[in-house]
């Protein structure tokens, strides 16, 4: 992606990563004069930075390097691969060896009836796919006003458009539209309550009371929007960046259960929880519930 700029020139630091510099960060904080942090190398957990500093990196990237930097057998594994077929697309009825295997050892490795596997391109984009399969799903029954999301405040599912609608933060929503009315999340995109006890319970209440709210509010706005129009439900198993939140007892089965009734598919967001983060496989098997989507991505098998 290309941004043409205003001509000015403004202050850069260093190799050019700093103010006014070519490279745009993502979620950029401004820090007038202050250069970026740039790492240069990385070995097991540490990564070192350009000034020699090394530094454990305690979010494993961006949740992401769970093997650790530098593995030699990912290296020489690359290599190999690398050498013998470094690229090939999957269009039109084509594709490659690693693919098919992979997909097969996915669909082994999941703990759930899985029919297919689509790659994508990182987290955001699965989440956007996992909507227009919905939306495609619903068209081919000929339910075509079927077409809500029902997502959670305070969830990340990403930065696409698509993804930062069933996103939860208001960070990722204003100053992307030409008027208040055209800002994210885009139509059709509903969130309900943050199921996080420490902030939202109310006084006195249990975790199995709070669980129950939650799942009739969720209920409640299902009827009142129409079942006929709502597609599915998104949630994460374990929220990640909204401020890792694990689910009250029981919520995430109510979930489950308010979406069979209703006909409306249930996806699981296991981008950050799933693949052993949380001591199973999957986050919906830690929380006892099966969806009708998944969407990973992070991942080491």
């Amino acid at each position: 992606m290309l941004l043409r700029g205003t001509g000015r020139r403004l202050l850069s630091h260093g190799r050019g990563e700093g103010a006014g510099a070519p490279f745009m960060h993502a979620f950029n904080k401004t820090s007038p004069g202050k250069p970026p942090k740039v790492h240069v190398r990385g070995e097991g957990v540490y990564v070192y930075d350009q000034e020699g500093n090394k530094l454990l990196d305690g979010l494993a990237g961006l949740w992401s390097v769970s093997l650790g930097y530098s593995q030699t057998r990912i290296v020489e594994a690359a290599g190999r691969q690398m050498a013998k077929l470094p690229y090939y697309h999957t269009f039109w009825n084509q594709g490659h060896d690693v693919g098919y295997e992979l997909a097969a050892r996915l669909q082994e490795f999941i703990p759930c009836p899985v029919e297919k596997i689509a790659f994508t391109s990182g987290g955001s984009d699965a989440n956007d796919t996992a909507i227009k399969l919905v939306w495609y799903y619903n068209n081919a029954l000929g339910r075509q006003g079927k077409k809500k999301i029902i997502a959670r405040n305070k969830a990340y599912h990403g930065v696409t458009a698509l993804a930062a609608s069933l996103s939860g933060l208001p960070g990722l929503h204003s100053n992307f539209g030409a008027s208040a009315a055209q800002n994210l999340p885009l139509p059709g995109f509903l969130h309900v309550t943050c199921p996080h006890m420490y902030r939202f319970a109310k006084e006195a209440e249990s975790e199995e009371q709070f669980s129950s709210r939650l799942a009739k509010e969720l209920e409640e706005k299902i009827q009142h929007e129409g079942p006929e129009t709502v597609a599915a439900v998104i949630a994460e198993p374990l929220m990640g960046a909204g401020g890792v939140m694990p689910p009250p007892v029981g919520y995430l089965k109510k979930v489950r259960e308010i979406c069979s009734r209703h006909d409306v598919l249930m996806i699981s967001d296991e981008v950050v929880c799933g693949f052993g983060r949380l001591g199973e496989d999957f986050g919906f098997q830690k929380y006892g519930f099966v969806p009708d989507i998944i969407t990973m991505a992070k991942v080491d098998i």
